[in-house]
């Protein structure tokens, strides 16, 4: 299904009972929904189940300007919400969906029942000014990479195992070289400028044991940061946690989701 909003279309699908709590996901950087299957075969027998492609991503229609990216990312999913008549949702976000999931709870803190995150960084406080530092050397560096080797160089990096690094592969070569640039510039950019507060809502924090050690340390200060949150290691995973170790993963987060409704 397509949700458009300010001209911007979104593609989203909806799983699972309507009587339950609803759980929205937002995938990384060059990736789309399907990262989030293994979540979804198994959270909507129990749960509601929202899934996006980002914009410029997947189904989704591309945004011309990705400057502030994860900002018009949290407008267009609170306003699902509120276009699929649905007053709260946990938001799990993967790595740049994290980011994203950080401003909806700063800009929408009436929709986030709680929030998840999976590899990813806090933006309270913000991150050195010196993060900006990189911007000039993020096109020359990707560039540098042939675009035939590129996204399997990617995938490499962020995954574990064959299968979570084919799906990368396949799905970057997709969405392209000039989305990966723009975005990752983006995210650097909101984490130098931070937000002013951190999140309040209960948020779940997890990263795989084969994490890169400085996303282990953004995570670490985030559970240290967020005043209602724990913080779990995947095992068996490295940047897409979710997707390389799925049982360990859902256990997390269903047993999260549980314990809101204490």
């Amino acid at each position: 299904m397509i949700y458009t909003h300010k001209g911007h279309s979104i593609y989203y699908e909806v799983k699972g009972e309507g009587n339950t709590p609803t759980l929205l996901f937002l995938h990384g950087v060059t990736m789309n929904h399907k990262t989030f299957d293994s979540q979804v075969s198994e959270l909507e027998k129990v749960y509601r189940v929202i899934l996006v492609d980002l914009p410029s991503h997947g189904h989704s229609s591309y945004l011309r300007n990705h400057r502030d990216y994860s900002k018009t990312c949290a407008q267009l999913a609170a306003g699902l919400l509120n276009h699929l008549n649905i007053e709260q949702a946990v938001f799990v976000g993967q790595s740049l969906g994290s980011l994203i999931v950080s401003h909806i709870a700063y800009l929408y803190p009436e929709k986030v029942l709680a929030t998840v995150h999976i590899g990813g960084a806090g933006l309270y406080p913000k991150a050195s000014r010196l993060y900006k530092v990189m911007l000039p050397f993020v096109s020359p560096l990707i560039f540098a990479i042939p675009k035939r080797k590129l996204f399997q160089v990617f995938a490499r990096h962020k995954a574990l195992t064959e299968e979570t690094r084919s799906y990368m592969e396949q799905a970057s070569s997709e969405t392209g070289r000039r989305v990966m640039i723009d975005v990752t510039k983006s995210m650097i950019r909101e984490m130098a400028e931070g937000l002013p507060t951190p999140v309040k809502q209960p948020s779940l924090i997890v990263y795989g044991d084969h994490e890169a050690g400085f996303v282990k340390r953004m995570s670490r200060k985030m559970n240290e940061t967020l005043p209602d949150s724990r913080l779990r290691v995947i095992s068996q995973a490295h940047h897409i946690a979710n997707q390389d170790n799925p049982e360990a993963f859902n256990h997390e987060l269903i047993e999260f989701v549980e314990t809101l409704k204490e």
